[in-house]
């Protein structure tokens, strides 16, 4: 009983250093925004996600193509439309174009998220496919996405693009060279001056961006579930690349409750596992 009385002692004490570490990593990311080394809120588009924006500096700068890149079931669209609905009650104008996915999932997606199911944002393209079996011949779907995003400008304001997911676009455009075709198609949404999400579901573990995609873009965030000591699978967020930003380096570990997501230092998390 003894033993067990000691065990249980010392996974609380775990347990506590590991908030105290958490908390103050999450202190230090803060100071230096505070300090100076983040970028004014009016040059970012915020992910809302608390630890990922001070680890960014203060978010995503505006302008940028960013590529989130990462296995089936690592909560890439889970992501992308927390960031789009929390940008959104900001006043923030988005849309958010699926590929593959229904709208109706989506907005299961959102409501278990407790995000609201605001759903005119989203533009259901596979809604499109399965109407229309022409669809699927061969076109420039580059090039139509071009022009609806175009029009969607002459319309109002448009601040923030997620496409979900760009391999499916790849199929669709039956894209020969997608080096040289993601270089004009990146160049084109610098250019309408909207920040970009790309969502790219990645071939294999360790192979995120098979055609150089992260070459190109202005930022690169991956997702994965490694296995820790003991076995446990915990989604790890990495921030690979942002271009014009001092940014962690550093992995961290995406958590999500009570309507938000949290990333903390995934250092933290290996330095209190007891199998260590």
């Amino acid at each position: 009983m003894e033993t067990d009385k000691n065990l249980d002692g010392q996974a609380m004490l775990l347990a506590e250093l590991r908030a105290i570490r958490e908390q103050l990593a999450r202190l230090e990311l803060r100071v230096d925004a505070l300090a100076g080394k983040g970028a004014p809120a009016e040059a970012v588009i915020k992910t809302f996600v608390d630890g990922l924006d001070e680890g960014l500096g203060g978010g995503i700068p505006r302008g940028h193509v960013v590529m989130l890149g990462g296995p089936s079931g690592t909560m890439k669209t889970s992501l992308a439309l927390y960031i789009m609905q929390r940008n959104r009650a900001e006043d923030v104008r988005g849309i958010y174009v699926t590929l593959e996915e229904s709208r109706e999932s989506l907005l299961k997606t959102m409501t278990r998220l407790g995000i609201g199911t605001d759903e005119d944002f989203i533009v259901d393209i596979g809604k499109l496919r399965m109407e229309h079996e022409s669809a699927e011949e061969p076109r420039d779907w580059l090039q139509i996405l071009k022009d609806y995003l175009s029009r969607r400008l002459e319309k109002g304001k448009l601040d923030l693009v997620v496409i979900d997911p760009l391999n499916s676009l790849y199929a669709l455009a039956g894209i020969k060279d997608p080096r040289k075709d993601l270089f004009h198609f990146f160049a084109f949404l610098r250019g309408i001056g909207v920040t970009s999400i790309l969502i790219m579901e990645a071939e294999a573990e360790d192979r995120f961006f098979p055609n150089h995609e992260d070459y190109l873009a202005d930022g690169v965030l991956t997702l994965d579930f490694p296995k820790n000591e003991v076995g446990e699978l915990s989604p790890r967020l990495r921030c690979v690349k942002m271009r014009h930003t001092e940014h962690s380096r550093e992995p961290f570990r995406l958590t999500f409750g009570n309507g938000r997501f949290a990333a903390d230092p995934w250092s933290a998390k290996a330095d209190s596992n007891p199998a260590r």
